[in-house]
């Protein structure tokens, strides 16, 4: 068939992204003051975390928001505008409303025993419309779901999406100007506290849209495979340090764009060099499921080890390395739970995948 991908490497590849948020999420530098010390452990740590989380793990969210538009604009057109709604509303909307109450509930119960104010030092959770409006429709209670609401106002102004790949030369026009608007901060104050808080965020638009462009004009270079595209991703992995290197020495925000999208291109294709077996179907049937679950699964751990081991720059470390295995374990361990027992409902939250 036209336009189709490896749907083994790209499972395998997903998940390996999700598991690349949950170690950008694991991060706990801020959690520990002793960190801050200026030892030979503390900087290590520090460096360690760092490189990881921050430099490596960058790249999972851009690379979801450029595949997602890969997979949306390789086959898309005005008409099918209907039924990609449709579809995206049991795979994005639907899921982002459950996971959305299921969080407000949650901490609303935790506040009512007060289990937040003593586990993780944060005010109880009020029951008000405004409350319940902004944790349902605006993720206030599941900050990591930012992205999922960037999908869903993607998918929503497709057709303008559309228009603007549809032609490459209006398209490549179209993401210049994006990255010329996102790098010079023109809008000033009305993007970062205004258009931020309810509307798209200009640098998820590049890289959704990048993907559009590419989905739209090169899909065939996305199955590319030989020692050729091999070479090139090595050179990119370079090119793209090399960006963001410049983009820590100057803070020039158009050096950190270029950074990542170098390497999530070269990601992608490094990805067959290193010859990674398949991960096993029991993660990659549950990459959404990770994405949006590790989260609460992890403030949960972090605030037990706060309560228990208190700041020790060791324990940092030590939770750094086993949160992530715990979290994948429980996560692995709920979804079987789900699937066997409420197999519709394991449906509904996991977005009918």
């Amino acid at each position: 068939m036209a336009n189709t991908i490896d749907r083994k490497k790209l499972s395998s590849y997903s998940a390996i992204l999700a598991l690349l948020v949950v170690l950008i999420h694991t991060e706990n530098l801020g959690l520990y003051p002793s960190l801050a010390d200026g030892s030979a452990f503390s900087l290590f740590v520090n460096k360690f975390e760092w490189l990881i989380s921050k430099n490596i793990a960058s790249v999972a969210v851009p690379s979801f928001f450029m595949i997602s538009g890969i997979l949306f604009y390789r086959d898309f057109n005005i008409s099918l505008y209907p039924k990609k709604l449709k579809s995206r509303f049991f795979s994005l909307i639907l899921p982002f409303l459950l996971w959305n109450l299921f969080r407000f509930l949650l901490f609303y119960c935790l506040g009512k025993v007060g289990i937040t104010e003593k586990l993780f030092l944060a005010p109880r959770l009020l029951f008000t419309k405004e409350n319940f409006i902004d944790g349902l429709f605006f993720y206030k209670y599941n900050l990591g779901f930012w992205f999922m609401y960037q999908l869903i106002l993607f998918t929503i102004f497709s057709p303008v999406i559309r228009l603007l790949t549809k032609n490459k030369w209006v398209g490549l026009v179209a993401i210049i100007a994006l990255v010329t608007l996102n790098a010079s901060d023109i809008l000033g104050e009305f993007l970062i506290v205004t258009l931020k808080k309810r509307f798209i965020l200009l640098d998820c638009a590049i890289y959704y849209i990048i993907g559009a462009y590419i989905g739209t004009h090169f899909f065939d270079f996305v199955n590319k495979s030989n020692k050729f595209t091999r070479i090139l991703s090595v050179v990119g992995i370079i090119l793209g340090q090399a960006f963001g290197i410049l983009f820590t020495k100057t803070e020039f925000i158009l050096f950190n764009t270029l950074s990542l999208v170098t390497l999530v291109i070269s990601f992608w294709y490094f990805y067959d060099a290193l010859h990674i077996k398949p991960l096993p179907a029991a993660i990659t049937s549950i990459t959404f499921f990770i994405y949006a679950g590790h989260g609460t699964v992890l403030e949960f751990l972090q605030a037990l080890a706060n309560v228990l081991f208190g700041d020790s720059k060791f324990f940092a470390l030590l939770t750094y390395l086993t949160f992530p295995v715990i979290t994948l374990g429980v996560l692995v361990g709920v979804s079987l739970v789900l699937k066997r027992f409420v197999p519709k409902f394991w449906s509904l939250i996991n977005g009918a995948r």
